[in-house]
C-alpha cells in the first residue's frame, strides 16, 4: 500500500473511493495494531503465540510499529479533513456527523442511496414507538456499562447516581436528570429516557414506584398498579403508568436495558420502512479515529504530551473545557476509544489487540462490563412528599441476556477446520485450539 498510495491521487472529496489518504488510515490502523500486539501479547504471562511464529509478533517490533501508525496519522491529520463541528448543540453534533453525507470527518465510507442500494439498520434499531413499519424491531439495547463509560463534563467518573451514600434513591424532578451535565457524545450515540428522536420525545419509563411499608415498590405494569387502590390512581392521575418504549424485560421488540441506539440509526422520513429503508453511510475511516490512533502511538512511544493534545482536542468537540486531561494514562486513552467509537466495529478488536479480552469478558456473573446490566427509570407516587412526581432509578439485570460474555484465551485466534489442516500439511494450527 505504501508503494502504490501516491498512484491512486488525493482526491479528498470523495469518500466512497479508495484514494492516498484511504491508504494513510489504513496504515494509521494496522500498524496501530501490530504495534499493540507485539506489546502486550509478549507481556501476558502465557503469550499466545506459536512455535514456528506463524502467531505472534516480536516485541522488540513494536516500537517500529507505533512509529509508523503516527507517522500516516500525522500526515492523514495535516491533510484536507477536519473534525465536524457543524452544529452547535454538541450532542447533535455527534449524532449528524456521521448520519449526514457531509463535512469534511469521513476519510473513506460505504455509501448508500434510496432506490438503488439501501440498509435496514434504522428497521432493526429505531425506538419502538417511531417504527414505520409492523415488522420493525428495536433489537439493540445498549448497555448501562457503556452508558457510564462517557464521563460528566465536571471531570466525574460516569457512574450515574441512582443512590446516595446511605443506600436510598436519589429522586429528580425530571426522567432525564440523571444524565444531565454528561459527555455530549453520550446523547449522540445513546437515546436515554428523556430525550427525543426526530423532535419526537421517547416514552421510556419502566412504570411507577409506591411509598409500601418504609420502601418504596416498584410496579412495572398497569394492571398491576391499578390493583393498589382507588388512591393510588387518583394520585397518579394524569400521570405515565409505562412508558410506550419500554423498558420491558425479555421483550424482543423493545428496549430491556431503558437504553436504544442512536448513532446509525437514520432519521430521515421512513428510513425504518421496509418499502424505503435507510441510505445513511456507513464510515470505514474517520479523522476521531485517527486523532485516537496518534493519541495511543505516541502514549506508548513516551511523547505523553502530544498524545494529552490529542485526546483534549476530542474532548473538547464533546464539551469539556479545554485541557481537561492534564495526566494521561492509558486507561484514559482506552475509555476514550469505548465512547468516542461505539458502535463502529472497534471495541472487540481493541479489547482483543491490548490482550484484554479475556479479562473484561471473563465470564463473572456480577462482573458489570461482562455482564449486560440496564437502568429502569419509575414515576413516584407518594401523595404529600417531596418525592411525588419525581423519578428514581433502579438498576436491573434483564433476563434477556441468559449468561455474562466470557471470552476464552483460545478466542484470540480462530480455530482451522482438521479437514483444512489434512489438505494441507503445511498449515499450523492456531494457538489454544
Amino acid at each position: 500500500m505504501e508503494a502504490i498510495k501516491e498512484d491512486l491521487g488525493n482526491n479528498a472529496t470523495s469518500k466512497t473511493r479508495a484514494n492516498k489518504y484511504t491508504v494513510l488510515a489504513v496504515q494509521s490502523r494496522a500498524m496501530l495494531y501490530a504495534a499493540s500486539l507485539a506489546k502486550y501479547n509478549g507481556l501476558m504471562a502465557e503469550p499466545v503465540v506459536t512455535a514456528g511464529n506463524e502467531v505472534g509478533i516480536p516485541a522488540a517490533m513494536a516500537s517500529d510499529y507505533y512509529r509508523k501508525s503516527l507517522a500516516a496519522s500525522k500526515e492523514l491529520m495535516s491533510g484536507p479533513f477536519t473534525l465536524f463541528k457543524e452544529n452547535p448543540d454538541k450532542g447533535v453534533n455527534f449524532y449528524e456527523m456521521l448520519n449526514k453525507k457531509t463535512g469534511s470527518e469521513v476519510i473513506f465510507a460505504k455509501d448508500f442511496a434510496v432506490g438503488l442500494k439501501v440498509h435496514r439498520f434504522a428497521h432493526e434499531n429505531i425506538v419502538k414507538s417511531l417504527t414505520e413499519d409492523n415488522e420493525a424491531t428495536s433489537g439493540i439495547s445498549p448497555s448501562l456499562s457503556l452508558v457510564e463509560s462517557f464521563d460528566y463534563l465536571d471531570g466525574r467518573k460516569g457512574t450515574l447516581q441512582d443512590r446516595d451514600a446511605n443506600g436510598n434513591y436519589i429522586a429528580y424532578a425530571h426522567i432525564d436528570d440523571i444524565f444531565k451535565n454528561k459527555d455530549a457524545r453520550l446523547y449522540g450515540t445513546v437515546i436515554y429516557p428523556g430525550s427525543s428522536f426526530r423532535n419526537t420525545a421517547v416514552s421510556i419509563q419502566a412504570g411507577v414506584a409506591t411509598w409500601q411499608n418504609g420502601a418504596y415498590q416498584l410496579v412495572t405494569a398497569p394492571e398491576l398498579g391499578k390493583q393498589l387502590g382507588d388512591e393510588l390512581g387518583t394520585a397518579n392521575a394524569g400521570g405515565l403508568w409505562t412508558g410506550f418504549d419500554g423498558p420491558k424485560d425479555d421483550a424482543q421488540d423493545v428496549s430491556n436495558t431503558g437504553f436504544y441506539i442512536r448513532k446509525f440509526v437514520s432519521d430521515a422520513p421512513a428510513a425504518s420502512a421496509r418499502g424505503t429503508s435507510a441510505a445513511n453511510w456507513w464510515p470505514w475511516f474517520r479523522l476521531g479515529e485517527i486523532y485516537l490512533n496518534a493519541a495511543e502511538a505516541s502514549f506508548e512511544l513516551g511523547q505523553v504530551s502530544e498524545a494529552t493534545q490529542y485526546i483534549n482536542t476530542l474532548r473538547e468537540r464533546a464539551g469539556f473545557p479545554a485541557n481537561s486531561i492534564s495526566t494521561l494514562t492509558m486507561e484514559i486513552i482506552r475509555n476514550e476509544r469505548r465512547v468516542e467509537l461505539a458502535f463502529e466495529d472497534h471495541r472487540f478488536f481493541d479489547l482483543k489487540r491490548w490482550r484484554l479480552a479475556h479479562i473484561i469478558w471473563n465470564g463473572a456473573e456480577n462482573d458489570p462490563n461482562a455482564v449486560v446490566r440496564g437502568l429502569y427509570g419509575y414515576r413516584v407516587v407518594r401523595l404529600g412528599h417531596a418525592d411525588h412526581g419525581k423519578f428514581i432509578y433502579a438498576r436491573v439485570k434483564p433476563s434477556r441476556f441468559r449468561r455474562a460474555r466470557f471470552f476464552r484465551l483460545a478466542n484470540y485466534y480462530s480455530a482451522i477446520e482438521q479437514k483444512v489442516l489434512d489438505n494441507n500439511p503445511k498449515i499450523v494450527r492456531n494457538p489454544l485450539h
